[in-house]
């Protein structure tokens, strides 16, 4: 019997949370084990109402890397990961949200977290670069408009933590009346902020950072800052999640600077102080030198064309996964090659090519694509990034602030993409170029770890930097080593992504009796011990996962649910997506 597709809701849960951690990603993937709950009946009704009638919080508390370097030390964002029922539940009420786009959907100026819609299968929001390219294009057009002017960055104090549930039930209550959305959907609103507020652990109440629906909460809330500063005469705004940009004259701006933050004083919240980097103030004329910095370069050969590519490959020829996997290790390459197998189990060929031609990246080049047209792809690209990456990194050194500034997420774009592309020795050369510059200690250190795959340094940074280096090492079926004799919670938590990647750890004897339940949950999946466990998210995940002889996570990570599982490289997006929160 031929299997049934998945519906939108779970596709768009497993997209999102695929660029967000791997955990929430399997446990996503467990929980659609079930043939049922992969339905959008399932998602609307069972998982909703399993969240209103749940009396605890399965948040899972993950590490990932903030800001810091060798001087300073690291700082971590604390991710608060939901359960999978909750993430679907979440993608359900989301998608009810994005049907009254009056008041969920966001004004012409706010760029962040736009509600997916339709039959849109890609995440519960629209992909965040594409924020961040229309915020970069409008700031241009204003730019022009006023030429004599300022560009004026203002970024908001810890955002989310500082969100009280009070002002986000007042938002989100005062959201759902205008749309007049069923008592269902409002009340499970009020249920999720509920349990974010329980699950801080005794600190401050807040709204929490890791669930999608705090992103609809955090614009919801900033609402009145966007309507009062759209109006303002002179001064144009514009805002990305609490990235606030504002182009004008330096009178007005000042005087806009100041409306702000007597709301944001209303609201309980805080701006940094204008001595702060994050609040860059550039003259118009200098900004739009970097008018065209989010365009991408006319080539014939793309990071976007060797992935999809790669994808129209791996559908059409599914048996080529192996060879092809062979082809870039050969290469000394680190690219992850998907398993489609399962996603097109019992599809006819003529079906499938017929849904296939809906999608841009199957028509994006009409070549033939080969294993030989794939490495040469990535051969280009490799000498293209190194080369480029060289050339940015030479540039910041002697770049004012705002040039830096341009700079930096160019630099931290093609050390992404260079972690699966070049070889160990050059990877590493690149890694000593990277550690000069204090904004890519984080791709230094992912850089370096990945070439020597040494991992003492690299653990403290967190589960997000961990996930950026083990899925290349896992690609190149490399051994990493550990040297540490005590690991912190920041550690243990990374040191079960290499595990859950399947990459194997050779580390010292010492190290076996300090093992977190995370930890043993990487090297054995679910155990009747773990499946009782007083911590909801372990109990839950390894009730999911079931009992095995060996654990099923790198067989999960490594194949696709559905054919509209998008062949992102996750650790780079998950990296990215950590840095734009």
């Amino acid at each position: 019997m031929p299997r049934q597709r998945a519906g939108v809701l779970a596709v768009r849960a497993v997209n999102q949370y695929r660029r967000r951690d791997v955990l929430s990603y399997l446990a996503l993937r467990y929980y659609l084990n079930n043939e049922a709950a992969r339905t959008d009946r399932w998602a609307n009704e069972v998982a909703t109402d399993l969240v209103l009638k749940r009396s605890d919080q399965p948040y899972f508390r993950a590490y990932h890397f903030k800001d810091g370097n060798h001087r300073m030390g690291v700082e971590h964002r604390p991710m608060f990961l939901p359960c999978a029922n909750e993430a679907l539940a979440e993608a359900a009420l989301l998608a009810e949200c994005a049907r009254h786009p009056i008041v969920f959907g966001n004004p012409d100026f706010v760029f962040s977290y736009q509600l997916a819609t339709g039959e849109d299968r890609s995440g519960i929001f629209g992909h965040y670069s594409a924020g961040l390219r229309n915020r970069h294009d409008a700031i241009a057009q204003a730019c022009d408009d006023c030429p004599e002017g300022t560009v004026r960055y203002l970024d908001l104090k810890k955002f989310y933590p500082s969100v009280h549930p009070d002002l986000a039930l007042k938002a989100w209550r005062k959201a759902a009346d205008q749309a007049e959305i069923a008592p269902r959907w409002r009340e499970l609103g009020d249920k999720f902020i509920g349990d974010h507020a329980k699950a801080t652990d005794g600190q401050k109440p807040s709204i929490l950072t890791g669930p999608m629906f705090s992103h609809l909460i955090g614009n919801l809330v900033l609402r009145d800052i966007d309507a009062q500063l759209a109006g303002l005469n002179g001064v144009k705004y514009f805002r990305y999640v609490d990235d606030i940009t504002l182009v004008g004259r330096d009178e007005q701006i000042r005087a806009a600077v100041k409306t702000i933050r007597s709301i944001l004083g209303e609201l309980g919240l805080k701006a940094h102080d204008d001595d702060s980097p994050k609040s860059l103030i550039v003259p118009c004329s200098e900004w739009v030198q970097g008018r065209h910095d989010f365009q991408d370069r006319r080539r014939p050969v793309s990071w976007k064309t060797l992935i999809g590519d790669l994808k129209r490959h791996l559908l059409a020829h599914p048996d080529a996964r192996d060879s092809l996997h062979d082809a870039f290790v050969g290469e000394g390459m680190r690219i992850p090659v998907r398993d489609y197998s399962e996603a097109i189990f019992e599809r006819g060929y003529l079906q499938k090519i017929q849904e296939w031609s809906r999608f841009r990246w199957f028509w994006r080049n009409k070549r033939k694509v080969s294993t030989d047209s794939l490495i040469d792809q990535a051969r280009q690209l490799r000498i293209q990034f190194e080369s480029e990456f060289k050339e940015l990194v030479g540039e910041y050194q002697s770049a004012n602030t705002y040039g830096k500034k341009r700079l930096t997420p160019k630099i931290r774009y093609r050390s992404g993409r260079l972690t699966y592309l070049a070889t160990d020795d050059a990877l590493f050369d690149l890694a000593k170029i990277a550690d000069s510059v204090p904004e890519l200690h984080l791709q230094s250190m992912v850089m370096a770890a990945t070439a020597t795959r040494k991992l003492d340094g690299l653990l403290e940074l967190g589960t997000n930097a961990a996930q950026a280096v083990a899925q290349p090492l896992r690609a190149a079926g490399k051994t990493a080593h550990i040297s540490l004799q005590s690991l912190s919670d920041a550690q243990m938590q990374a040191l079960a992504v290499f595990q859950l990647n399947g990459v194997a750890v050779q580390r010292p004897p010492t190290l076996d009796d300090q093992r977190s339940e995370m930890l043993v949950f990487s090297e054995q999946g679910g155990t009747p011990k773990l499946m009782r466990s007083p911590d909801k998210f372990i109990r839950e995940i390894a009730c999911l996962h079931g009992l095995s002889k060996l654990p099923r996570h790198p067989s999960i990570l490594e194949s696709v649910f559905d054919e509209d599982e998008e062949l992102a490289v996750d650790a780079v997006e998950q990296l990215q997506e950590s840095i734009s929160l």
